[in-house]
């Protein structure tokens, strides 16, 4: 009896402890891995995140405990708003259409009004759009900016327009900057509003292409056709010296044909934003309403037949950031200077290091948060570090 009795306590106990083990396996286990994981990631040390990497809690970026966010460019939307015609603005802008529109011909036989205008409008795009301000004026914020950034010793120039004083003054300063032995060459040309003086844009060109050499045409409404060659000797710099081109939203007319052709060319990487597709000669006019309407005259053609009206430039190296972003960065230059806001955000690492040792939290208040990190240009400094490197300069 006794050793039945065992029998049965021996089947039962290994019943009961073949479940116990098969939950713990297959139930807690797993439970006590994710434990392990959070944990591990508290303390720094490698988790099982998804592909090996290490699970790593949200803390300073630039520290061990994170990857550093500034390596990758945060995919950021930035929605273009799309203005459209106010019923009193119908007939002064149909009007407009009628007499300057580089496709003015094409609306001879069609009967506009203000119920099929914005439909009209939205067809054309890029080439007639609504602003509340004005675009293409003067901005007075906007200055020149032509010095060597300290960080990797390459020439920075902010051209305030393509006029043939600014035209002068860098010539006049580039046998100075040249003498530092510049490693590379950064043109900028974010929130450009000299959109119409295609004459200065081929003259830009015209310094890294050879000599003849066909650029651009623009042909449209009242504008036969007219070809931009470059017309001088190009700066004498040495083979594969780095150019790079830094566009965004606002980036139009003679500054996109700028960038395209120095991308198509091979001559500059474009580093950026994509640009905004009016690659054309444009009038603007302030409607009654005070809001103001760009239509374009005419478009501008690349060396190779590509049509800029209307489509957008890609960078060769798209930063995604956001247009406010960006432009408290551009314009934040000004006020910080293009030294500052050219470096990413500093961070005091002895600080870090001292709450680490201690086990103290980190927090965002190591790092310096009053200068704007202008993403664009600090990405055009990283890509010309890499070049430099993989040249063995």
């Amino acid at each position: 009896m006794r050793t039945v009795l065992n029998v049965f306590l021996l089947v039962s106990v290994s019943f009961i402890s073949g479940t116990m083990v098969t939950y713990f396996f297959f139930v807690e286990y797993p439970k006590l891995k994710q434990g392990e994981a959070i944990v591990k990631s508290i303390t720094g040390k490698p988790g099982s995140g998804a592909n090996g990497a290490p699970v790593l809690p949200p803390k300073v970026p630039g520290t061990v405990m994170e990857p550093d966010p500034y390596a990758q460019t945060p995919a950021v939307s930035d929605p273009q708003k799309v203005l459209t015609a106010q019923p009193e603005e119908a007939g002064e802008i149909i009007d407009l259409l009628r007499t300057q529109f580089i496709n003015a011909s094409a609306l001879i036989s069609q009967q506009l009004s203000p119920d099929t205008l914005n439909d009209l409008l939205a067809k054309y795009g890029d080439k007639a759009k609504i602003s509340e301000t004005a675009l293409m004026t003067a901005d007075p914020k906007a200055k020149t900016i032509l010095q060597t950034l300290s960080q990797n010793n390459v020439v920075y120039w902010r051209p305030a327009d393509f006029s043939s004083k600014e035209q002068d003054n860098f010539l006049k300063q580039w046998d100075t900057l040249k003498a530092g032995n510049p490693k590379g060459l950064i043109i900028d040309v974010r929130n450009f509003r000299d959109g119409n003086n295609l004459a200065g844009a081929a003259w830009v060109i015209g310094l890294f292409t050879s000599p003849q050499d066909v650029l651009f045409s623009v042909e449209g409404l009242n504008f036969p056709q007219q070809l931009f060659r470059s017309q001088h000797q190009p700066l004498d710099l040495k083979q594969n010296f780095p150019i790079l081109v830094l566009v965004n939203g606002d980036t139009r007319g003679a500054a996109e044909a700028l960038a395209f052709v120095l991308k198509q060319k091979g001559t500059a990487i474009v580093i950026g934003r994509r640009t905004a597709g009016e690659g054309g000669l444009f009038t603007e006019t302030r409607l009654k309403s005070g809001r103001f309407i760009r239509l374009a005259t005419a478009q501008i053609s690349g060396f190779d037949g590509s049509n800029l009206l209307g489509t957008p430039l890609v960078p060769d190296i798209q930063v995604e950031v956001t247009k406010q972003a960006d432009n408290e960065a551009y314009y934040g230059a000004y006020r910080y200077g293009i030294q500052n806001v050219a470096s990413a955000r500093a961070m005091d690492r002895g600080l870090v290091k001292e709450r680490e040792e201690m086990d103290l939290p980190l927090d965002n208040s190591l790092i310096d948060d009053k200068t704007p990190h202008d993403m664009i240009l600090n990405t055009a400094n990283d890509v010309l570090a890499g070049i430099v490197l993989s040249q063995g300069k």
